[in-house]
């Protein structure tokens, strides 16, 4: 089943390009593999979706129509008031733009572009390296013949049990068992401090039943081998609907007066964990622990001073 980004996705494309309103049963005819069969199921999950697209400013409009749909709904979005205008973008540029789309697959990146007036060519073959890491030879042995590795991550030392590899987005992962926390973790090859070493063969045993695919963490921010407390994030009022909706009702920690949320957010990815935060802006601040939010302080404050660093250094 695909994710909801990619169904919001299609779902924008198709009433953009549409040059007539569409039912939503000609919507689900033509997007029949991303909403569910049933009449009740697939209604409810379009007004869902059509309810947070209005929610992020998408201006779809509604029509009743006459004939013999006498009565019946339709959808349509008004390019002129969607799309931005004055980029004047070169035919040049939008194709780099579409290229780019199609090479990363990001659902995020085609909803942008729709934004822009361009849409990725769905299915365009695209070719990318990857590129090897030096230690992968190794850790696939390690995996092969059952070898716990040991090696740097982060500043610390780590005995795993490695039980798959990985590629995920361009990064390769080992998955496996963190002797010292006991747990299944998830680390990034090329964050890995040195060369891996590795034991004794057939020094321990693949859980029954192991299977990669659902051990990879399906949140970005939770790939990584902390066992640090998630980050405590006020979100205000404006956008506290659309994150509750994202992280889920358990992520809540607080609802305040003014409409603001306090909510957990994994941060064991800090890449990932700092992305999400940015993409709030000025309506998202990491009030907790003490040491997260000191981190995301002075990541910014060097992220502002670096500008003015390179020019003094010309």
């Amino acid at each position: 089943m695909p994710d909801a980004l990619e169904r919001l996705t299609d779902l924008l494309a198709l009433l953009l390009e549409t040059r007539r309103p569409l039912t939503l049963e000609q919507i689900a005819d033509q997007l029949e593999t991303l909403y569910p069969a049933g009449e009740s199921a697939r209604r409810g999950a379009f007004e869902r979706d059509k309810a947070l697209l209005r929610e992020l400013g998408v201006p779809i409009e509604t029509e009743v129509l006459g004939g013999d749909q006498a009565g019946r709904t339709a959808y349509r979005i008004d390019r002129a008031r969607y799309e931005l205008r004055g980029l004047d973008l070169s035919d040049d540029e939008r194709h780099a733009l579409q290229l780019a789309v199609a090479t990363i697959r990001s659902s995020d990146a085609r909803f942008g572009l729709l934004k822009l007036g361009g849409a990725a060519e769905a299915g365009v073959p695209v070719l990318a390296n990857v590129p090897e890491l030096g230690c992968l030879p190794a850790l696939r042995v390690a995996i092969a013949e059952r070898r716990a590795v040991e090696f740097a991550y982060r500043g610390e030392s780590r005995a795993v049990e490695p039980y798959a590899l990985m590629l995920r987005g361009g990064f390769w992962y080992l998955i496996g068992r963190d002797r010292t926390r006991n747990a299944v973790r998830t680390f990034r090859v090329d964050r890995l401090d040195g060369d891996p070493t590795d034991g004794p063969a057939s020094d321990f045993e693949v859980p029954e039943g192991f299977d990669a695919r659902e051990a990879f963490p399906a949140d970005a921010k939770e790939i990584g081998s902390s066992d640090d407390a998630p980050a405590l994030v006020v979100v205000d009022a404006a956008r506290s609907t659309a994150v509750v909706r994202e992280l889920g009702d358990d992520a809540v920690s607080e609802r305040r007066p003014d409409g603001a949320v306090v909510v957990s957010v994994p941060c064991a990815n800090v890449d990932a964990f700092r992305s999400w935060l940015l993409g709030l802006g000025a309506d998202a601040e990491v009030v907790g622990p003490p040491e997260v939010r000191s981190a995301v302080v002075e990541w910014l404050r060097r992220t502002v001073a670096a500008p003015a660093e390179e020019r003094a250094g010309r």
